[in-house]
């Protein structure tokens, strides 16, 4: 399997000879069909609208989660890690979309194993803090009692920071292993691992690694654990019966709506390319030029949902968390929230981190999770 990152410009070698590999091969021809220039088209125009839009949503998403009405939520904590993560992965990506441009390369000695590094970090970073997040959102619904002295501020800071320590040991070795070395068939120094030892760990080893951790662990984990809290969610609402408030059948309904778009959203843009690492492997084999051609355009496309999802975070927080959207009108668009908290207002402004549902209610962050890559 190859990396989850691989682009057109991340050279790599074969197992039995010293050829650049990728989703895309360096045969001049690809230039003349049109399926590779529509995939050249694609990277050119949409990664900077991707990058530049994402980056400016998860933006404004950290400060208004940091904000004193919602900063008191321990899912505040997960969300702003989340927010920071995607913007590191859409900065690295225009790197890496940088470097396409002839006189623009970003892969220098000192930068080459540092930019691998904040790739692979920011992507498992984000998934890991997105797990955590969504098995502390179970916890709080299956054992409500107890919520209160578990999901706490204090305790969701230590697990994110708990959480960076750890994905930066899984992650060191990119600073370590990839350095600037001579390729005898481009006739240049490329950014690549150097000795057998280390080809054979980065491509065959490691791509299995990437793949568990910021895909089939995720999809699986998020899945499972959404489902059974929408089960809590109906079983609840079922034993409360008529007894239960207008109010809390609101924002039930409200939580398990978000918790179908978060699954949705990822399943969309991320299931694709977990199924698309395993085909291009073991399925798709590439006999013709026209072949190549195609199979980079599909690769594009795939790769560019990825990306997506780590761009439309703060879309999803104003679709599906009321909260979270009062109080973006509050801080950057006075007026209109001035009109729409007409006769909510006393239920916008109640911020209790220990309640279950209040903190569900503010939950719409979806699984970020990547295979990607690297800009292409």
């Amino acid at each position: 399997m190859t990396s989850l990152l691989t682009t057109a410009s991340l050279l790599e070698t074969t197992e039995n000879e010293n050829v650049p590999i990728a989703y895309i091969s360096n045969d001049e021809r690809l230039s003349h069909l049109m399926e590779f220039r529509a995939a050249a088209w694609i990277d050119t125009i949409y990664v900077p609208i991707c990058a530049g839009l994402g980056i400016l949503g998860n933006m404004l998403s950290f400060c208004v989660l940091l904000s004193p009405r919602l900063s008191g939520s321990s899912t505040s904590v997960y969300m702003a890690a989340l927010s920071v993560s995607d913007s590191l992965v859409q900065v690295v990506n225009i790197l890496f979309l940088v470097r396409k441009f002839p006189g623009h390369e970003t892969l220098r000695h000192g930068t080459c194993g540092l930019t691998f590094f904040l790739l692979f970090f920011s992507l498992h970073y984000n998934v890991i803090v997105m797990m955590g997040m969504t098995l502390e959102r179970y916890l709080a619904i299956r054992f409500p009692l107890k919520a209160s002295g578990w999901c706490t501020p204090r305790r969701a800071r230590i697990a994110v920071v708990a959480m960076c320590v750890i994905v930066v040991a899984v992650n060191l070795h990119n600073l370590i292993l990839r350095k600037m070395v001579w390729n005898d068939v481009l006739k240049t120094e490329v950014c690549a691992p150097d000795g057998p030892t280390n080809e054979f760990f980065l491509f065959k080893v490691w791509p299995w690694i990437d793949g568990a951790v910021y895909c089939y662990i995720p999809l699986l984990t998020v899945s499972v654990l959404n489902v059974l809290i929408v089960q809590k969610m109906r079983s609840a609402q079922k034993f409360r019966g008529t007894s239960g408030s207008a109010e809390q059948g609101d924002v039930s309904r409200q939580v398990t709506v978000m918790l179908l778009t978060v699954t949705c959203t990822f399943l969309l843009l991320v299931g694709p390319m977990a199924v698309m690492l395993v085909v291009e492997r073991y399925v798709w084999f590439r006999t013709t030029i026209h072949e190549q051609a195609v199979f980079h355009l599909v690769r594009t496309i795939l790769n560019n949902l990825v990306y997506t999802n780590h761009a439309i975070n703060f879309c999803l927080y104003c679709l599906s968390g009321n909260r979270f959207r009062q109080e973006f009108l509050r801080m950057f668009i006075p007026c209109l929230s001035a009109k729409s908290a007409d006769g909510k207002g006393k239920q916008f402004i109640s911020t209790d981190s220990n309640s279950t549902m209040g903190n569900n209610s503010s939950i719409s962050q979806k699984p970020s999770v990547s295979i990607i890559n690297g800009g292409s």
